[in-house]
């Protein structure tokens, strides 16, 4: 059975600190590894906000697009140090709900300071707390627009369920982080793609009614 790999040369901490947190939200998580250039990786993953969180590294793939656990992943990232050829499994595209982001052509249209995305992210965890059944939150609450930004002729509607995803896997910095950190999101569009530039990954969502 082939089995799919990359070879990383630098960014896995960041990369393995991202998949666990992932895994951690859900064991069954999958991740799409796009070869963006000779040497450059972007790895996404699944999350159960229905919005996909990407990471890039340095680093090869077996195969452009192939898809593979987000475990497993994250048990390599582990085992070797988060670099070196990783062995990933036999491919799971299957898994995948549909195309990636595109790569490419975004504008830019407004920044968030940090301080907001997680004042936002509290008072949705304390509706959360108070709301949320055996399925976890309402699909009301986490398709509920809590910031608008307007930019570049553009105007784009930030949901709950982005920046639950930003919070709930830490790609923005906690208190302690050095200064050197950026301190606010970056917010941008490309037809019906809404992307979350975090200090620490982006989040994409798609603005249809299915995920991809």
């Amino acid at each position: 059975m082939v089995t799919e790999t990359l070879e990383i040369g630098s960014g896995g901490p960041g990369l393995r600190a991202l998949v666990t947190r992932a895994v951690g939200l859900d064991a069954g998580a999958s991740v799409r590894l796009r070869q963006l250039t000779d040497d450059v990786v972007d790895v996404f993953v699944t999350t159960p906000f229905e919005v996909v969180a990407s990471r890039r590294v340095q680093g090869v793939v077996s195969r452009d697009g192939a898809v593979v656990s987000a475990a497993t992943l994250a048990e390599q990232l582990k085992e070797h140090e988060s670099s070196g050829t990783l062995d990933l499994g036999p491919a799971r595209d299957p898994s995948w709900p549909g195309a990636l982001p595109p790569a490419t052509g975004y504008s830019a249209v407004d920044t968030l300071p940090v301080t907001v995305v997680r004042e936002l992210s509290d008072k949705g965890q304390q509706l959360t707390r108070q709301f949320s059944g055996p399925m976890g939150p309402p699909s009301s609450l986490l398709n509920q627009t809590v910031v608008t930004v307007e930019g570049d002729g553009a105007t784009v509607e930030i949901p709950m369920r982005m920046i639950f995803a930003c919070t709930n896997l830490g790609l923005i910095p906690g208190f302690s982080a050095p200064m050197d950190v950026p301190r606010h999101l970056r917010v941008a569009q490309l037809g019906r793609w809404v992307r979350l530039d975090a200090p620490f990954g982006s989040i994409y969502r798609s603005t249809r009614l299915s995920l991809f």
